[in-house]
């Protein structure tokens, strides 16, 4: 397999992974600043 697919790839799974995950923290944050 050619490395720069596989690094875009696993950099994809990472932003999408990353996003909802990021969300979640800062919501819980302002949750518990409250």
């Amino acid at each position: 397999m050619n490395f720069e697919v596989l690094f875009q790839l696993t950099a994809l799974l990472f932003i999408v992974a990353a996003g909802p995950l990021v969300i979640v923290l800062l919501a819980s944050r302002s949750n518990n600043g409250l």
